[in-house]
């Protein structure tokens, strides 16, 4: 079964749609203040503890020392720390000791396929995401997916997150090219940048799960 992975959630209305929508996960961006979906520690520790237990939590950041990663994982508790940014693999260890991780890799890097194959046995899964100018992730822009396909078969059975661009009228095609072990969707369920459209969201899970069917 397709995980969905609903990030960037900034309040309790959208976290209940989320959860009503059927996300298995559900992602809260702190600690990025380039992203306009990011939330104080204080906010993301409310809808953590408002997250059912069925659901994973993510907190989702950009890498800016050992000690700051321990510190949000120290004040939320969330099942799952997602990281973009520049780190090695001596401090994805150092935080995978303490919580599951999801390193982030930028899909158009000549790099990529190497990084994940490092990050895999260190982490819970690996997201494959595209990056710009502007941000380590939710730039809501697609990318090759035969590239992430490639990152998919070589580090097989580590599991692997798609992200970059999705929305419900492209996923199905997403996960036939890729067969991820989940999918990541922030922009492309959205009403605006930080809101999200709860009918989007419902139509982006009922096209995974339709996915799955075929």
């Amino acid at each position: 079964m397709v995980k969905v992975k609903i990030c960037g959630v900034t309040c309790e209305r959208d976290l209940e749609g989320a959860a009503e929508a059927g996300a298995d996960i559900i992602g809260f961006i702190v600690d990025t203040s380039t992203s306009p979906r990011n939330i104080s520690i204080k906010e993301a520790e409310n809808l953590i503890d408002r997250t059912p237990s069925r659901i994973l939590s993510v907190a989702v950041t950009v890498f800016k020392s050992l000690e700051r990663i321990l510190e949000i994982n120290r004040s939320l508790k969330p099942n799952i720390t997602q990281i973009h940014g520049i780190f090695d693999e001596k401090i994805l260890e150092k935080i995978s000791s303490t919580v599951k991780v999801v390193p982030a890799v930028d899909a158009n890097s000549s790099d990529a396929a190497q990084k994940a194959l490092q990050y895999a046995n260190l982490s819970y899964a690996i997201l494959v995401d595209t990056h710009n100018e502007k941000g380590f992730g939710g730039t809501g822009r697609i990318h090759n997916w035969s590239q992430s396909r490639e990152i998919r078969d070589k580090v097989y059975p580590a599991r692997i997150f798609l992200a970059g661009g999705l929305t419900p009228e492209n996923v199905r095609s997403a996960i036939e090219t890729v067969e991820p072990y989940g999918v990541d969707v922030s922009t492309g369920v959205e009403a605006k940048p930080g809101v999200k459209d709860h009918a989007k969201m419902i139509e982006f899970v009922r096209r995974v799960k339709e996915a799955e069917k075929s």
